[in-house]
């Protein structure tokens, strides 16, 4: 018989001592976001001492701010003990929100703005975003796309952050992504092949360094090539022609031959293709280790 979320969370929860920011919209559209404390983990969910009642069902954003970890959540239940109500929170995606992966789209290009879009602008497009994304969506929703929309909203809508965010981008600039996202790559008579080749390499890295989240959006795809769905178009198709990568419901996944064919085009030792395929960022990492090694680091200060 298959366990249940309530059996499994009850086996796999570890105590946690952990600030954290809890936000999520009432059914008026009213945004809303508590200062709470996480008190278990595990790799299903979070429990979480909150000071307001949420009700079951409903979305949040758990953000642990000192520790740059994000999850999207749904409520499974709220119940008043003492003087604090206890959430049960159910993972529905998660994700570092350090910004150390030099491959992957950063807040700008995950929204398709510039650094130099107003305040409203920003509203605008991630309400757009957010509504396309969002697990609800039964025809588009995608929790992890969401998950880092909303993250990216987050930074961009505080002026303080995004000032930092700006400043930190600037410096990064010097990184090998901008060469690999230069149009010359994706030019000439090579550029098609490279464009497969590439899409191919985001793959292979993403399979070896998540297998339990593989695959790549459509979406994702367009961020980290800087390549449109109609450019993208022919190479994708080829790819799963070929039997290199297969498609899914909302993504993209490397098969074994595909991986076959990576490793040998990488002995070839072309340079670039390497540098996309070596990333080892996880988009989901394990969002308890990453609690526990908060509270690790709480305890040694």
């Amino acid at each position: 018989m298959p366990e249940t979320y309530a059996q499994q969370r009850s086996e796999e929860r570890r105590a946690t001592d952990c600030s954290v920011e809890v936000r999520w919209k009432t059914d008026d559209g009213e945004k809303l976001y508590e200062q709470c404390r996480a008190i278990d983990i595990s790799e299903n969910g979070v429990a979480i001492e909150c000071p307001v009642e949420i009700p079951a069902g409903a979305s949040v954003i758990v953000w642990a701010p000192a520790f740059h970890v994000s999850a999207l959540a749904e409520v499974r239940h709220c119940t008043w003990q003492r003087s604090i109500y206890v959430l049960g929170l159910k993972f529905l995606a998660r994700t570092t929100t350090n910004q150390d992966d030099p491959y992957a789209a950063d807040h700008y290009e995950l929204l398709r703005l510039g650094p130099d879009a107003s305040p409203e602008m920003i509203e605008r497009v991630y309400k757009k975003l957010a509504r396309r994304f969002h697990p609800d969506n039964v025809d588009t929703g995608n929790a992890d796309t969401f998950l880092r929309i909303s993250e990216a909203y987050r930074v961009l809508a505080d002026p303080q952050k995004k000032m930092a965010y700006d400043n930190e981008r600037v410096a990064a600039r010097s990184t090998p992504r901008f060469q690999f996202r230069s149009s010359d790559f994706f030019s000439g008579v090579l550029g098609e092949q490279n464009r497969r080749l590439a899409i191919l390499c985001l793959l292979y890295r993403k399979r070896t360094s998540n297998y339990e989240f593989p695959g790549l959006s459509l979406y994702d795809l367009e961020q980290m090539t800087g390549c449109t769905q109609g450019e993208l178009g022919f190479s994708i198709w080829y790819n799963c022609e070929k039997g290199f990568a297969r498609a899914t419901d909302n993504d993209y996944c490397l098969t074994a031959d595909g991986v076959d064919f990576v490793e040998k085009k990488l002995a070839e030792d072309r340079g670039e293709l390497l540098a996309i395929a070596a990333g080892t960022t996880p988009s989901n990492v394990p969002i308890a280790q990453l609690f526990l090694a908060a509270d690790s680091a709480g305890s040694a200060r």
